[in-house]
């Protein structure tokens, strides 16, 4: 299958084909990292104003990556649950999922995104910088864990 065949498209937090993919990412991230060092996200927190769930879906409408965008502030954003499953790496799928949260965060009028990902995570950590995102110190919850990285990225406004 290409990336082509599967299309990103706005996702229900309540969905269990989020939960599938929710719980495979803390899964899989609790093989990296300790229990205290995985930030999760309730669904519910997804489905408030400013806020956007993102999923990827094959075209039998199986649901094989996501990404989420939770409000900090008025102009300030969080990426949260980036994840493709393993099967479908590799076909830009992740990428795919950032732009559209990028371009719904510029949407809402966020001029900044914020986001926290793990030092043994190179792939993600490569995405971001992609992007432009640019390391900063840990904020919030992820200020005194020692496996935490944060990124930042001010986003174009029409305004300048």
């Amino acid at each position: 299958m290409t990336t082509d065949e599967v299309r990103i498209e706005p996702g229900d937090p309540a969905d269990p084909a989020f939960a599938r993919l929710h719980e495979a990412l803390d899964r899989e991230l609790g093989e990296l990292y300790p229990a205290d060092s995985i930030y999760s996200v309730e669904p519910d927190k997804l489905d408030a104003p400013g806020c956007c769930l993102l999923l990827g879906r094959t075209a039998d409408g199986q649901a094989v990556a996501c990404g989420a965008l939770r409000r900090l502030s008025d102009d300030q954003a969080e990426i949260k649950r980036m994840y493709v499953v393993p099967k479908y790496r590799g076909q830009a799928l992740g990428r795919r999922i950032l732009e559209g949260l990028e371009a719904r965060a510029a949407a809402f009028g966020y001029r900044s995104l914020r986001l926290e990902t793990g030092e043994r995570q190179p792939a993600a950590i490569g995405l971001y910088r992609s992007f432009g995102y640019v390391q900063i110190p840990c904020y919030n919850e992820y200020a005194y864990d020692p496996h935490s990285l944060c990124f930042e990225k001010k986003l174009e406004t029409d305004g300048g």
